[in-house]
């Protein structure tokens, strides 16, 4: 049944016999209904059909950064950001294995080459992260590596992807001349794999092209430090300044570092990708 809200001349939403009346970009389009379709559900069009519905669904949770990252391009483009999304990245979905009937497919994902960002603006060189405390991370970047015409006042964003959790956050945004970015992350992503992209947005609303940064897995541990923990760790510190040479110190202290909250893991970031 369709709806329709100021009368018979106003467009209308929904089925109206074989017509299928819809808003899209705030405009009301209609389309006809198809007359007959072949639905042979053979294992490969089983296995499309869970591809697609998988990368609609992860298109759809990125929606907030690919607003920023992707508005522009794909209003050039006559496309939703959604659909622009899955158009530049088809590439980087596959499925794992034949889909048959009632089961559930595995997908891979070639998250380096995601792109959730692009256009002309001149990118950042984004450097490897660093943890400041159990929640914050820190990731430093080179404000114009390519020496292309910059605006001190463009907007640095970071995306961080959780595939065990499917969730997706965004970082607050900094300017192009801070030179680094700090990043508050989701406690309940502890343990789990994440994955950073990076990007500039200018004030016009244009974006760069993004940047993967690396792979980070947080691996918290729970504990608290006694004060004779302390004066141990203390003692051990001075003992060491006064008998062991300046190398040896270097990799005492390496040790005391892992005796710490969290533990970070990175993959190297890969070269700056441009066009």
């Amino acid at each position: 049944m369709g709806k329709t809200s100021f009368g018979f001349f106003d467009g209308f939403s929904g089925q109206v016999g074989n017509v299928i009346g819809y808003r899209w970009r705030g405009r009301m389009c209609v389309r006809s209904m198809p007359s007959h379709y072949n639905d042979a559900r053979t294992p490969e069009q089983l296995q499309q059909r869970a591809l697609f519905k998988y990368v609609v669904g992860f298109a759809a949770k990125a929606r907030r950064v690919l607003k920023l990252g992707l508005h522009t391009v794909s209003l050039d483009a006559q496309m939703t950001e959604s659909n622009y999304f899955m158009r530049i990245n088809k590439r980087c979905f596959a499925a794992a294995s034949a889909a048959q009937p009632d089961s559930q497919v595995g997908m891979q994902v070639d998250y380096e080459n995601l792109i959730f960002a692009d256009g002309p603006v001149a990118p950042v060189a984004f450097d490897a992260p660093q943890m400041l405390d159990e929640t914050t991370l820190q990731i430093g970047f080179e404000k114009n590596p390519l020496h292309r015409v910059a605006r001190s006042e463009d907007l640095v964003y970071v995306v961080a992807y959780c595939p065990d959790l499917g969730d997706f956050d965004l970082s607050d945004p900094v300017y192009r001349r801070r030179n680094k970015l700090e990043f508050n992350l989701n406690e309940f992503w502890s343990g789990h794999e994440i994955h950073l992209w990076g990007f500039v947005v200018d004030p016009a609303g244009r974006a760069s092209i993004s940047q993967y940064i690396g792979r980070v897995v947080l691996d918290y541990e729970v504990f608290t430090k006694t004060e004779n923990d302390t004066n141990n760790i203390k003692y051990q510190e001075d003992n060491t300044n006064k008998e062991a040479p300046s190398g040896k110190n270097n990799q005492y202290h390496t040790t005391i570092g892992t005796n710490s909250r969290y533990d970070m893991f990175f993959s190297p970031p890969p070269n700056l990708k441009t066009k």
